[in-house]
């Protein structure tokens, strides 16, 4: 990991607001008052690939330069966002959060997943841990500041919006941004609810979602709600079912068990019969497994995007 630390203003050059304007409208291409078609907004995120195309030139020298800083010496990020009061930090808070946690997971494969859950990751949460932290009428996920405050912004974006705030924390193996993550994602449900007068039929199956440490491979490879009747209420509590469903694998082993091979961890017998129930869910493959080993065990990172480069003759 080399290249030693950006200077304030080098990175302030990278982490751009145009850059983060940029990738919450390719995120999120809807209008902010209109309604959004949820089936076509699932299939988005996970059966298709619209986005990555259209900002791999913009994302991947941001990933690079940051992944060259070091976690030790990588900055507060949110020094380089508008101030919370500041009527555009909620736009541009996404778009970072959206360039340290979702993109890496588009777009980081092989040897390099070990940035997106080693490296970004930590990046990422520590980032949720800032702005969550805000008084609530500074925060950047609130209903209000989307709808209130200037943004004007209508239910159905702002359900976009609260899925990829909600991110990080289901991402994370600390069981305190689970327990955020579970907060989070009900806070979303209820205002839903209120607002549409419908109920989340999950809520009768709350115990049984919070067991089930297989849910979560199973409903990501079931794939999100398709159709004509997928409404906004329908796949709000469909989002909150698969947000949920995280828990109880942290809560168990405290740690995602597909994760370990990409981190170099060694798997206990019981998260090695998880991960062969799910047949290998989310596993790198035992060749990528065996290379990330060699580097934790030198102490090294092969650096982001060399084990794709085309190997010259």
């Amino acid at each position: 990991m080399g290249g030693g630390p950006l200077s304030p203003d080098e990175l302030r050059h990278i982490l751009t607001p145009e850059l983060l304007s940029f990738l919450v409208k390719a995120r999120m291409p809807y209008p902010k008052q209109g309604p959004i078609n949820f089936s076509h907004f699932g299939r988005d995120i996970f059966l298709k690939d619209p986005v990555g195309p259209v900002v791999r030139h913009r994302v991947w020298p941001a990933l690079i330069a940051l992944s060259k800083i070091g976690l030790d010496h990588m900055p507060d990020l949110t020094a380089y966002l508008p101030t919370p009061t500041d009527a555009f930090f909620a736009e541009q808070c996404l778009g970072l959060l959206l360039l340290v946690d979702h993109f890496p997971r588009l777009f980081c494969r092989g040897m390099d997943q070990r940035w997106t859950y080693g490296y970004f990751s930590p990046i990422s949460q520590r980032l949720a841990r800032k702005w969550i932290a805000l008084p609530a009428d500074q925060r950047p996920d609130s209903w209000e500041r989307w709808h209130q405050d200037g943004a004007g912004a209508g239910l159905d974006y702002w359900i976009g919006v609260r899925f990829w705030f909600g991110t990080p924390f289901v991402h994370s193996e600390d069981r305190e941004l689970q327990a955020i993550a579970v907060k989070f994602t009900d806070e979303t449900r209820s205002v839903v609810e209120k607002m549409t007068g419908k109920k989340d039929p999950n809520r009768k199956k709350r115990d049984e979602i919070f067991a089930d440490i297989y849910g979560f491979p199973r409903v990501y490879m079931n794939g999100p709600p398709q159709g004509a009747d997928v409404t906004r209420e329908s796949w709000t509590f469909w989002m909150g079912m698969l947000m949920d469903i995280h828990k109880p694998i942290i809560d168990l082993f405290g740690r995602y068990p597909y994760l370990n091979a990409t981190l170099g961890r060694e798997s206990s017998d019981q998260e090695n019969t998880w991960v062969e129930k799910t047949g290998h869910f989310g596993e790198v493959s035992p060749e990528i497994a065996k290379r990330i080993l060699e580097d934790i065990e030198k102490g090294r990172w092969t650096p982001l995007g060399e084990s794709l480069r085309p190997k010259l003759d």
